[in-house]
């Protein structure tokens, strides 16, 4: 999670200095099953990076009890165009999302902040916990989850995890 903050920093301080190519995305409805598949490509012109995430969110899927978000990341040498890597999105997802957080906790807050306040308790809270956690001394954690069994599903399955339950006081207030 370190690196991946770290990384996060750099390519944020691309997009700031101009350097980043970031298109909007793009969004192709498959509207006779009510999905829609998301296009995000990005170069990072001072690191060189290059790539493509692709996103499909079709929320029927939870009829079918198969997940309602998948995606893939594909990455391409930018010298090149040759592509040199195709990953699937959903970890790497996750870790970008906490991540974010960590790198902005790590620029922005107090040296002394102790309190994290999640909002949702769903797979994306997960990283953004460890991240935040990898940069300051978090003490106490609140979770706010409109579904209240979830948030406190997340609680519980963090203080199961051995390491949370010792360090921090974690805690759903829906």
């Amino acid at each position: 999670m370190k690196e991946c903050i770290e990384l996060m920093k750099a390519a944020f301080g691309q997009l700031s200095y101009g350097q980043a190519h970031v298109p909007l995305r793009s969004q192709l409805p498959v509207t006779a099953h009510e999905g829609v598949a998301i296009f995000m490509p990005a170069y990072l012109a001072r690191s060189g990076d290059l790539g493509v995430k692709v996103v499909s969110v079709f929320p029927r899927n939870v009829k079918a009890n198969l997940p309602t978000i998948h995606a893939v990341v594909f990455v391409i040498d930018s010298r090149t165009g040759i592509p040199t890597a195709l990953m699937d999105g959903a970890y790497l997802t996750a870790l970008r999302t906490g991540a974010a957080p960590g790198a902005a906790t790590d620029l922005l807050a107090r040296k002394d902040a102790h309190l994290l306040t999640l909002f949702g308790g769903g797979t994306q809270a997960r990283t953004q916990l460890e991240a935040v956690c990898s940069v300051r001394s978090i003490t106490k954690v609140l979770v706010c989850d409109v579904d209240l069994k979830r948030g406190r599903d997340f609680v519980e399955e963090m203080k199961s995890r051995g390491g949370h339950s010792q360090r921090h006081s974690l805690d759903c207030v829906g």
